[in-house]
């Protein structure tokens, strides 16, 4: 049995995912294919396509054969006037994708159903849907007239991704972003398959993720990447009394029904016009601020970062001791864009206070793929999804070796193949080169986990500002390490193994000053740990540095350049090796270099 589940409608981090017989197999986001960051408003085309060629080439099922389709969204949570709103776009949409398929009349003939569907009232974006995978299913060359549409509520999609990759039979899923169909928190009771809704807060009555979309905003970052950016700008500052004080006048922390609320509700309106207003009035300014220059931070901007952290922590906190307290369970499963914040994972993993904390690690709408795929599967169409604890994340594309070649000697640069042996590429970081590294199948998620890296000698803080430079990101933006599992006690303060990137640690004392290159400035790093079954070549690499150096770790940041997403094709790695600073480009087995 095969349900496949894709973002709809398309707002942002848009993604096509596959459940087979109750396992994951396949996942990829469309900004590989776009090359457009969170690819916003991009019908998922590409990414369904790949998804639906995958699945005829590695199992032969064919494009026709999927059982039902998963959508990311519910109409029956929107509004009349949403629905008709949603509808009329995503028509709209997939009449521009009609086009540019060359079927002008059937795009014409769709715009004009749609906007007679909006006009009676039958308000039901799923329709669009089922134009949508028709379509692109007759551009593979079959023909399936029945589609079947399964939406799940946006929330609920977020929980299930949680739930049914965390590897537990029950606990608490935690769902924390912006805003779905009209939820920005909600909290569930979660056991053997069954969601019993414990918490519901709406956009309207105080939504975490905008408040921290639109403060990043102010600080002069955009929605979507800022939030990441400003939770690393924070160590750099410290609490501002005047903005902890407005922000906590907004909010009722001790609320009858539930951990917080806004004392005066939102009325109907623009949510971003809203939440404009109550960043500038929180941060006390009128317009975005200059966080500084090349080499020196703006010391209020700091502040305001630290202190949106803190008060964001203190919520995220407070929320999951509600839930647990409601709930009765001691094990949590985060996700939801805000469950990308790996210090505030951080803070409520040393806090102790659950048995267990696990972190979706494509918590953001890119994820909701996947849990509207294993939703449908286990409650939609009564299959059994197997439930274990996720693996890894290398889900996407792979490429074939005559494709690597064929990129390899077009290049015209300086090559030669090493296959597996790591100790070239170990040599290389020993004397400080940087290297971009890109092997298998693509990453799913916005951590590149060893097939989609750039890496760096750790023990060099000078690796720190040079692969910033080379991204083309701020300076001051810290870097992550990748370890053996076997090390991470050796480096953290009472770790567990985290393979995905999403939790961050305090680093043991010394640690610093032996791997500058991956200690933020208040002693945490957001690590991965590697093991060699998951990743044969990402583990021997590591350990063939630590034998020659003793510290079993490496630098690992996301192969793009500033503004770009993970590349994706064995040329596009080339194109960015080559168009940047990097020293030399690990692909598949060859080892390419720019100089002799």
């Amino acid at each position: 049995m095969l349900v496949v589940g894709f973002n709809w409608p398309n707002f942002h981090d848009n993604s096509a995912a596959a459940v087979l017989d109750g396992k994951l197999v396949y996942a990829a986001e469309e900004e590989r294919y776009t090359l457009h960051k969170h690819a916003p408003y991009e019908l998922p085309e590409n990414s369904l396509r790949h998804c639906l060629l995958f699945l005829q080439e590695r199992y032969g099922i064919k494009p026709n054969d999927v059982d039902a389709y998963a959508i990311n969204f519910d109409p029956k949570f929107y509004s009349a006037k949403s629905k008709a709103w949603h509808n009329f776009s995503q028509m709209s949409m997939v009449k521009d994708y009609l086009l540019k398929a060359d079927s002008a009349a059937e795009a014409y003939s769709l715009l004009l159903k749609s906007i007679t569907r909006s006009i009676t009232s039958r308000l039901d974006f799923t329709w669009s849907a089922k134009v949508f995978v028709r379509s692109m299913v007759r551009s593979l060359g079959y023909n399936v007239e029945d589609v079947k549409i399964i939406p799940v509520r946006h929330h609920l999609a977020h929980a299930a991704s949680a739930y049914y990759f965390s590897g537990m039979s029950s606990g608490i899923g935690l769902v924390v972003d912006g805003q779905g169909e009209t939820d920005a928190t909600t909290a569930w009771r979660i056991s053997d398959g069954n969601f019993e809704e414990l918490l519901s807060v709406k956009w309207y009555e105080g939504s975490l993720g905008y408040l921290y979309e639109f403060v990043s905003k102010y600080l002069g970052f955009g929605r979507l990447e800022g939030p990441g950016k400003v939770m690393g700008l924070a160590p750099y500052g410290k609490i501002d009394k005047k903005m902890l004080a407005r922000l906590e006048a907004l909010f009722d922390l001790n609320a009858k029904d539930g951990p917080y609320l806004m004392k005066k509700r939102l009325s109907a309106g623009i949510q971003g016009e809203m939440y404009n207003v109550i960043a500038r009035r929180t941060m006390g300014i009128d317009a975005p601020i200059d966080i500084g220059g090349r080499a020196r931070l703006n010391k209020k901007a700091c502040d305001y970062a630290y202190t949106l952290q803190s008060f964001f922590e203190t919520l995220l906190t407070k929320t999951a001791e509600w839930s647990k307290d409601a709930s009765g369970m001691d094990r949590i499963m985060l996700s939801g864009g805000s469950a990308l914040n790996a210090k505030a994972n951080m803070e409520l993993y040393y806090s102790k206070k659950f048995n267990r904390v696990f972190v979706f690690p494509a918590a953001g709408d890119a994820g909701t793929s996947i849990g509207a795929a294993a939703y449908v599967y286990a409650n939609g169409l009564g299959g059994r999804m197997r439930n274990g604890e996720l693996k890894d994340l290398y889900l996407g594309d792979e490429y074939s070796g005559q494709e690597v070649k064929t990129a390899v000697i077009s290049s015209k640069l300086k090559y030669e193949r090493i296959d597996s042996d790591m100790n070239p590429l170990s040599g290389l970081l020993e004397s400080s080169k940087v290297i971009g590294f890109y092997h298998g199948r693509a990453e799913f998620g916005p951590r590149a986990l060893g097939n989609r890296s750039i890496i760096g000698n750790p023990m060099e803080k000078s690796t720190w500002p040079r692969i910033n430079r080379i991204k083309g990101r701020a300076w001051w933006r810290p870097l992550a390490p990748s370890l053996l599992a076997k090390s991470m006690n050796d480096y953290f303060i009472e770790p567990e193994e985290h393979e995905f990137m999403v939790m961050m640690y305090r680093a043991n004392k010394g640690v610093a000053a032996r791997v500058p290159a991956v200690i933020h400035v208040d002693g945490t790093a957001r690590p991965q740990t590697v093991r060699r079954e998951k990743n044969a070549i990402w583990h021997d690499l590591i350990k063939c540095f630590g034998d020659s150096t003793s510290e079993n770790l490496i630098v690992n940041t996301s192969f793009n350049m500033a503004g770009e997403p993970l590349v994706e094709t064995p040329m596009q790695a080339i194109r960015s090796f080559s168009a940047s600073g990097l020293d030399a480009l690990y692909l598949d087995g060859w080892l390419i270099r720019k100089h002799a």
